[in-house]
């Protein structure tokens, strides 16, 4: 299979970058909020929910925090995602950047639209199928005027099977338009992220830091 110089670049960085933080990556889930039907905030720090029964006492039934793979953002449901810039003496400014996924494929339809954006791009290995998931990010808010905010489909996302499983192989597909961006407050994007899960299962999309965190998002 060919590669694109960029894709190339890119997994060998991913590669330098896990040698050099494995024992410092952030496993824990961002701080996250989501528009509810009736327009209201739900945010990650309502952790706790009450269920209440007739003629019996109050129940408090704790969930897992908004973002986590045992609580995902919904399928096409826009998270807001709090996050940080830095600039080069160290200084942090907190920023808030919207992300959705707005479209789902599976399966061979997946495969022969990624054959479409390339015809280099391979069949799933055996026991594997392909997702490929159209994805809207937007740079809302931030402290500074004067830092880009980068968000790339390989560098800080994976497919997570429903069993857990996250492919490890070298089976690697390039999409059109790629996920991979640059941009100041202000500015949105829309792409395709793509990656391989068990055949047949549900499956999660993994948006996350290397440093800090990560956000959970159902795909179906």
């Amino acid at each position: 299979m060919q590669f694109n110089l960029k894709k190339m670049l890119s997994l060998s960085l991913i590669g330098l970058l896990t040698v050099a933080v494995l024992g410092a990556c952030g496993q824990d889930t961002k701080d996250v909020s989501i528009k509810s039907d009736d327009n209201k905030q739900e945010s990650t720090k309502k952790t706790s929910d009450t269920n209440k029964s007739e003629g019996t006492e109050k129940k408090e039934e704790t969930k897992s925090k908004l973002g986590s793979r045992t609580n995902p953002v919904p399928f096409q449901t826009t998270a807001k995602v709090e996050d940080e810039l830095f600039n080069d003496n160290g200084d942090s400014f907190p920023i808030k950047f919207d992300l959705t996924v707005v479209e789902v494929v599976r399966g061979d339809a997946a495969f022969q639209k990624l054959k479409s954006m390339n015809e280099f791009n391979e069949p799933a290995p055996e026991g594997y199928e392909w997702v490929l998931a159209k994805t809207k990010v937007k740079f809302t808010e931030s402290e500074t005027q004067d830092l880009a905010f980068r968000i790339d489909g390989i560098m800080n996302f994976k497919m997570v099977s429903e069993s857990g499983d996250i492919y490890s192989g070298d089976v690697i597909a390039t999409t059109e338009p790629d996920f991979s961006f640059e941009m100041y407050v202000g500015n949105e994007k829309e792409g395709y992220i793509t990656g391989l899960v068990k055949t047949g299962e549900k499956a999660q999309l993994r948006y996350e830091e290397i440093l800090d965190g990560q956000v959970f998002f159902n795909l179906q």
